[in-house]
């Protein structure tokens, strides 16, 4: 039963996070908000790491670039050099003093893309031939082509002993397998920046889409309830809470609009004025409660008798006014009052008990009897006192004389 209870609270819980309330959904909010914080910011940071990993990448890429042609560069030294002291042709000795040249740039080159040094601390070989790679012996070279064979010979013996050229390429060829397993190194790491990165961005989405949807749903949740409440007290503002009819405050609010429809497409409308005869005696002898019950079965009553665009309110008290939108003269009126006062010829249960009542009715025209809707009120208010004056049970129209049945005895059996 426990565990039972837990799931369905649980499952709840999980899938419905907008019906939480209170400490619940607050906590839900921040939690969410944290993890948006922590999810945006963490796909931020690996960003960065990628545009940090790329820039490297480019960075080694230039020094693998720069060591290709320092490889090239070293070349063309020992192409010049043997060339020339097999030969003595004066075009390897340009080819070596170039060579020189471009090595040296190269190198400097090299030596600007790692301001530390690192890469370069660790190759004696690049130290030996920047020793023999000086401005005396680039001047001294280019001075050689004046000299003899056998001079220049000699020349290159004395300077060049400890340079050896082939260990100078297979450093520089390992100084490049590092660096370029660098470089593949930084690539996985961008890729898994990369892919990182996108994940992260798709979870905050996900964190504040999801924040937004259930604050949105929230919101618009409490906006229906605001609605609904509003329409609750508009509705009870303007209906009696006993009967569920329209009150007084309707009447007064509604009454000018519908005279003033009824006046621009030109028909004509009345108003009812209904008073119960007997009432009083039901609340003396009964009960207030019984009064209440009374009250009910009459609006039952008289509703029942009546089409949908007829509007019945309870004015208050035993107290009730019809108005008719439309009416052709008195006869519509008249058999509407025939028919609300026959509705009541039937004695009404309380408990118990029995009672009959009956209905003295004031009716006031529009416009013939009034133009204005306070006016027509208070004179089908007067009718219906002529009505009751003259027995009750009857209807009366506003200036003239009663036109009404038999009246009937109002008892308590």
């Amino acid at each position: 039963m426990i565990q039972e209870k837990f799931f369905k609270r649980w499952k709840v819980l999980r899938v419905a996070p907008w019906l939480w309330s209170g400490r619940g959904l607050a906590f839900f909010l921040a939690a969410l908000t944290l993890l948006i914080i922590v999810s945006y910011g963490g796909a931020l940071l690996s960003f960065f790491s990628f545009l940090d990993n790329e820039n490297e990448i480019r960075l080694l890429s230039r020094k693998i670039h720069v060591i290709d042609h320092l490889v090239a560069d070293t070349r063309q030294i020992h192409l010049g050099r043997n060339g020339y002291l097999d030969s003595g042709q004066k075009a390897y000795l340009a080819t070596y003093t170039t060579g020189i040249e471009n090595f040296s740039s190269d190198l400097d080159v090299l030596q600007k893309l790692s301001p530390d040094k690192g890469l370069l601390s660790g190759s004696p070989e690049l130290s030996e031939i920047l020793s023999g790679v000086d401005p005396s012996l680039l001047a001294t070279a280019r001075s050689l082509r004046q000299r003899g064979l056998m001079e220049t010979r000699l020349h290159f013996l004395k300077a060049d002993r400890s340079v050896t050229l082939d260990s100078t390429i297979l450093s520089l060829r390992k100084l490049r397998t590092s660096l370029k397993g660098m470089e593949t190194n930084r690539a996985v790491a961008a890729r898994r920046r990369l892919i990182l990165t996108s994940g992260l961005f798709g979870l905050s989405f996900i964190f504040f889409s999801t924040f937004l949807g259930v604050t949105a749903t929230r919101i618009t949740q409490d906006i229906s309830k605001v609605n609904r409440l509003v329409s609750h007290l508009y509705h009870d503002a303007h209906h009696d809470f006993l009967t569920g009819l329209p009150n007084r405050t309707f009447v007064l609010e509604s009454l000018g609009d519908l005279l003033a429809e009824t006046a621009r497409t030109g028909d004509r409308a009345a108003i009812l004025f209904i008073d119960l005869d007997g009432f009083k005696a039901i609340n003396d002898r009964l009960g207030h409660d019984m009064g209440d019950m009374a009250l009910v079965a009459v609006a039952k009553r008289f509703r029942g008798v009546l089409p949908e665009r007829d509007i019945l309110a309870r004015m208050g008290g035993d107290e009730f006014l019809l108005l008719l939108p439309t009416c052709d003269g008195r006869e519509i009126p008249a058999q509407v009052s025939s028919r609300l006062i026959g509705t009541l010829s039937d004695p009404i249960v309380l408990g118990k008990r029995q009672a009959i009542l009956g209905a003295s009715i004031g009716i006031a025209l529009f416009p013939e009897d009034a133009e204005e809707g306070e006016t027509l009120l208070k004179k089908a208010d007067e009718a219906m006192y002529r009505a009751k004056a003259e027995g009750g049970n009857r209807y009366h129209f506003a200036g003239a004389s009663s036109l009404s049945p038999s009246p009937l005895t109002h008892s308590l059996p």
